[in-house]
């Protein structure tokens, strides 16, 4: 048996030898990683750019042991070396540039940033892509960091409390939910792209953010990220929806057996009932607390004037 750890994340992983030398994704934290041909030794936190080969899901044989939840991540995408922290209840996305680099993000994002980054504030895309992104719950100016006067870095942070992850595009397309785009690399387009009623995710928009492209590609949730691989067929809560891959097919519907006549008495009144259903093969991120769930749980604490 190979033992080994994803050098990003840290999960450990242990496989038959059969798999030695294979690319495999890691089952916690999605970065591609090599399978060694013999136990290696004690993985280095940082890593060195890694090529962007897609390789299958490979689970681990046993129980893996679960991660402390702040656990850091770090890795390295085409353009920059980055680190997701203080995850997954506060994360922060720190992206160190060298000379040169830049990288584009949603206004209000930056927590901070080195002397040596400048910041430029436009549109990006022309008109229709422009136009998406703001259908799409997202700002119509993109803000670019560019580290212009020597190596800097640049912290973002996402405007609910939650976490936060990374996505590596290699000519495919991200869908995104309403407001879960935090920042991205070069390579990368952001745009609106309507999907009818299908998109109506528990009132959320009726267009989603597309992410098109080759790089790298940060977004963000309310409460944790939990990556799901979908092989045939998954059904989410519309509410709890973050990303998917679009190798992913999907409607919205209703809980399969609710009786017609009690449908819309359960979606209405029982709070339960329409579900986003997944098919084909590709991920899906959800999110662990539902932004309307808090609303109404929260407005019962509301002062509330005596006349």
């Amino acid at each position: 048996m190979i033992s080994f750890s994803c050098d990003s994340c840290g999960q450990q992983y242990r496989l038959s030898e059969e798999y030695g030398g294979k690319t495999a994704r890691c089952k916690k934290c999605g970065e591609a990683m090599r399978v060694p041909t013999a136990a290696p030794a004690q993985s280095s936190p940082q890593t060195a750019r890694r090529s962007s080969s897609r390789g299958d899901a490979v689970a681990p044989s046993e129980p893996a042991r679960r991660k402390k939840s702040n656990s850091t991540i770090r890795g390295s995408g085409e353009y920059f070396d980055y680190e997701i922290s203080h995850r997954p209840d506060f994360a922060m996305v720190t992206v160190h540039l060298d000379e040169g680099e830049k990288i584009f993000a949603e206004p209000a994002a930056m927590a901070s940033m080195s002397p040596t980054v400048t910041l430029k504030a436009g549109f990006k895309g022309g008109l229709g892509k422009t136009i998406g992104r703001a259908l799409g719950g997202e700002s119509m100016i993109v803000n670019t960091f560019r580290a212009e006067h020597g190596p800097g870095e640049v912290t973002f942070a996402p405007g609910t409390a939650g976490d936060a992850a990374h996505y590596r595009l290699t000519g495919g397309t991200l869908m995104l939910q309403r407001g879960a785009f935090m920042c991205h690399s070069e390579g990368i387009d952001i745009s609106g792209k309507w999907k009818g009623a299908r998109g109506f995710f528990g009132g959320e928009g009726l267009v989603l953010l597309k992410a098109s492209g080759s790089g790298d590609i940060f977004f963000n949730s309310y409460g944790a990220i939990l990556s799901v691989d979908v092989a045939e067929e998954y059904m989410v809560d519309t509410g709890y929806i973050v990303a998917f891959e679009d190798t992913l097919d999907y409607r919205v519907t209703v809980l399969p057996g609710l009786r017609s006549g009690g449908k819309m008495k359960t979606l209405f009144f029982g709070g339960e009932g329409l579900v986003c259903r997944f098919r084909g093969q590709g991920r899906v991120w959800i999110q662990t607390r539902h932004v309307q769930s808090f609303l109404s749980w929260v407005n019962a604490f509301r002062p509330t004037s005596s006349n």
